[in-house]
């Protein structure tokens, strides 16, 4: 298809309206710079565009001198025309968000004040969220050039800024390439307008409008993508989080600690907790690196809390010492509060005490026992003590051992037998840079039951409790015997009382006639 003279003004001159209309490009081209357009059709020509600068502000001349691009033929007897790009002076599009944390004293109200930021500024809100009462989001758009206005007007509104961060995205090549596309579908789209027009039958009208209709649907994409990119260079994103101002709470973190290396510290907080304020969570930061997180706190009679013990191991003495700082933070239906204390951990080497108190023994019931312990004395501890627990509730035996000393003796009479075995226990004690250093040893004392005196190889207690035992036991038959005949005499009384009677009628009629016969004499007649 030709084109007339007329067409081939017109066409390059659009385009360098089109790419004119997206503003200058940042580094102005140089006095007599020339650029060469290539327009391809069917048959192509070769435009020459002048563009003069004469200063900043001034006006800009441009000259555009159409003249037939020269073809060559290949082998079939086509011809091909020759492509050189170049850049056209552009406006660069750039789209800005931002982010900013504030910190307010109320936070829907503060709400309420961006939004009315965002009219002034002929922007508008995008979304929010009030829900809670310590904390809240919203997001506006405000024009781009007045970025920096948004920003000085919503810091006025805080109490103090948290952060604040802004984010560029350069979308000139997207949206360039979008406009070129963009054009050359709606010169396709023309095209397929004439050819429906001119179409001869229905089978190719239908081709054509469903070839249009899909070119169609693609066109308003593109439209609606470079309606987004237009729209958000031109209006920045802010999103607001705003967060309540906290309350102030007193915490008191403890005295200093000085604690030796591999000894566990423990660290306990307590508080006075605000009104209305009742959930709480610590953090302790030990200073070498480790932290702890922990939840609650118990109310004490005084009304103040204190927070769960923490125990932290320091591994070594290089950084010390060390600077511990517990953060608590507490909410409720009061609000936030929040407060923090320090405190001093001092971490040495220190060398330990090693005792031994002896071997398990067996002793005899209130027999006097002598104990021997001996404990090592490193030079870099003082005023060492020891302190004996017998284990069988009998007080406790202190002393200081002799300067120089590492034994200790002493004596001692378990008064009482048990089939279990006491634990006597001895710990010695030294005190050093880091606090008080202790050691202690245990062992086993069985204790049995006395035997008494020995005269040679007789036992004068054993023989005793024999004796002792056997008269109690004879004693024990004879009141049965007692008991028995208090019982059963009435019985026996009668029985012997009876036996009597029947033996003496028995010796009577039996013996009578024998006294008349050794008398001699008859028996009287009756």
């Amino acid at each position: 298809m030709k084109l007339g003279l007329s067409s081939l003004f017109i066409l390059p001159f659009i385009m360098l309206l089109a790419v004119a209309g997206c503003g200058g490009q940042e580094d102005p081209l140089r006095e007599g710079e020339v650029t060469r357009v290539m327009m391809q059709e069917a048959d192509v020509m070769e435009v020459e565009v002048t563009r003069i600068v004469v200063q900043e502000g001034e006006s800009m001349q441009m000259v555009i001198t159409a003249t037939p691009a020269p073809s060559s033929s290949n082998s079939n007897g086509g011809s091909s025309a020759k492509v050189q790009p170049s850049p056209l002076a552009q406006q660069r599009i750039v789209v800005h968000t931002a982010q900013i944390a504030l910190v307010v004293d109320d936070v829907a109200h503060s709400i309420d004040r961006i939004s009315g930021v965002a009219s002034g500024l002929g922007g508008w809100v995008v979304n929010s969220d009030r829900s809670s009462r310590h904390s809240g989001t919203i997001a506006i758009r405000v024009p781009a050039q007045l970025l920096d206005e948004a920003f000085r007007q919503l810091e006025s509104l805080a109490l103090s800024v948290e952060s604040r961060a802004i984010t560029s995205d350069d979308v000139t090549d997207e949206f360039v390439d979008s406009q070129s596309r963009l054009a050359s579908m709606r010169a396709t789209e023309q095209r397929l307008l004439s050819f429906l027009d001119i179409a001869e039958d229905v089978e190719d009208a239908l081709l054509i409008q469903e070839e249009l209709s899909s070119l169609q649907l693609r066109i308003e994409e593109l439209e609606g993508r470079l309606s987004f990119l237009s729209q958000t260079a031109a209006y920045s994103l802010i999103e607001v989080s705003l967060n309540l101002a906290s309350e102030t709470i007193e915490v008191d973190a403890g005295e200093d600690v000085s604690v030796r290396v591999g000894q566990p510290a423990r660290f306990r907080a307590s508080f006075t907790a605000p009104q209305d304020i009742e959930d709480f969570s610590f953090t302790w930061d030990f200073g070498d690196g480790a932290t702890a997180r922990d939840f609650g706190s118990i109310l004490r009679p005084d009304g103040r809390r204190i927070t769960a013990t923490v125990n932290h191991v320091y591994g070594d003495d290089r950084d010390s010492p060390y600077i511990v700082t517990v953060e608590l933070t507490g909410t409720g239906p009061g609000g936030i509060a929040e407060g923090s204390d320090s405190l001093e951990v001092s971490v040495s080497h220190v060398p330990t005490i090693e005792v031994f108190a002896g071997q398990d023994q067996t002793a005899e019931e209130g027999s006097r026992v002598d104990y021997s312990a001996s404990f090592t004395r490193p030079s870099e501890l003082w005023d060492y003590e020891y302190l004996w627990d017998f284990g069988d509730g009998s007080p406790t035996v202190t002393g200081k051992p002799e300067e120089g000393a590492t034994r200790i003796e002493v004596a001692h009479a378990y008064s009482d037998y048990r089939p279990e075995p006491y634990t006597a226990v001895l710990t010695v004690s030294a005190m050093s840079d880091a606090g008080q250093v202790s050691g202690s040893d245990a062992f086993n004392v069985r204790v049995t039951e006395s035997r008494g005196y020995l005269i040679g190889s007789w036992d004068v207690g054993e023989t005793t409790k024999s004796a002792v035992r056997a008269f109690t036991a004879l004693l024990k038959v004879l009141t049965s015997i007692v008991i028995w005949l208090a019982i059963f005499s009435p019985v026996v009384l009668v029985v012997g009382i009876i036996g009597y009677f029947i033996n003496r009628s028995a010796r009577r009629w039996s013996g009578s006639p024998s006294i008349y016969r050794r008398q001699g004499n008859d028996p009287p007649v009756t």
